[in-house]
């Protein structure tokens, strides 16, 4: 019975992120992303649910708070955003980099990088057959970053970055297409990997909107818009994945990344603006990422 609740109850949440995204689409972008960025209502509802039920028998909070130690097996699993894409010096067919937040999270925070086993390119299938192999009852945190390949990513930033405005935004249209079929995907992702690694903490990174979006008459603005879009949908999908994962006893949060004053469009992105490697974060945007994850986790004591 939970598992039909929990899919009816799905369809219709990513129904309302295409729906949203679309909006934007047709000409209400600053708006519809200035309340989607803000998001005060997810803001609110959490405070109201505190005041409204203070149940001191709530169940304990299944991500767990012990501080990381020198000994401590750390795996990084997923896409080109945790393989370093972009970072400089990346090695083989993965794009592997030690610029990567995989391996600058280690450093900063003293554990053991077992394996950064992630790939450019990867989708969430390729991670099921591939990446899985890296984990096992002795791993002790795993950081995940899958999905956005499973929407056609690469042809997006073909079109963009080769200027094709209507072709990218036709693209966009395309992938938010895909975000109806994603949650199944990832449920079945974060699943396997909390079975595959039952002693683990699972953080899954989300991505970082792309581009400064906030000025209306600035010429790129519509597919800046339409691509922030995206990545909102995108996050979204994954937060609510990653939250029913929790619900149901999975050591699992969600952390997002934050990119403000350094996207595409401001004074020094931390992203990539040309090249194959567009749209990747820059050495020091997968250090902000790194950063993040020591906010979340601290480092080795």
């Amino acid at each position: 019975m939970r598992p039909e609740a929990s899919r009816e109850s799905r369809a219709p949440r990513a129904s309302r992120v295409v729906r949203a995204v679309a909006v934007l689409l047709m000409g209400s972008a600053a708006l519809a992303l200035s309340a989607c960025s803000g998001a005060p209502s997810s803001a609110d509802q959490p405070r109201q649910a505190a005041t409204a039920s203070p149940t001191p028998t709530a169940a304990p909070d299944p991500f767990r708070t012990e501080p990381l130690t020198p000994s401590t097996r750390y795996v990084a699993i997923g896409d080109s955003f945790a393989a370093g894409m972009g970072a400089g010096a990346e090695q083989g067919k993965c794009r592997l980099s030690a610029n990567a937040y995989p391996s600058v999270f280690a450093r900063k925070a003293g554990i053991d990088l077992v394996v950064n086993a992630a790939c450019a390119g990867a989708t969430t299938s390729d991670l099921l057959k591939h990446q899985l192999i890296a984990l096992d009852d002795r791993t002790d945190l795993v950081t995940v970053s899958i999905g956005g390949n499973d929407l056609g990513v690469a042809a997006i930033a073909g079109d963009c970055a080769a200027g094709k405005a209507v072709a990218c935004r036709n693209q966009v249209t395309a992938a938010l297409s895909l975000l109806n079929v994603l949650p199944d995907r990832l449920d079945t992702v974060y699943s396997a990997v909390a079975q595959a690694a039952p002693n683990a903490r699972i953080v899954v990174t989300g991505y970082t909107l792309l581009y400064d979006s906030s000025d209306p008459s600035a010429p790129d603005f519509q597919t800046a818009a339409a691509i922030n879009a995206a990545t909102l949908g995108l996050n979204e999908v994954i937060r609510q994945a990653v939250e029913e994962q929790r619900a149901d006893g999975k050591a699992m949060t969600y952390l997002p990344v934050d990119f403000a004053g350094h996207a595409i469009g401001d004074r020094k992105p931390w992203l990539n603006t040309t090249g194959p490697d567009i749209f990747h974060p820059t050495a020091t945007g997968y250090a902000e990422y790194a950063s993040r994850l020591i906010q979340l986790l601290g480092t080795a004591q």
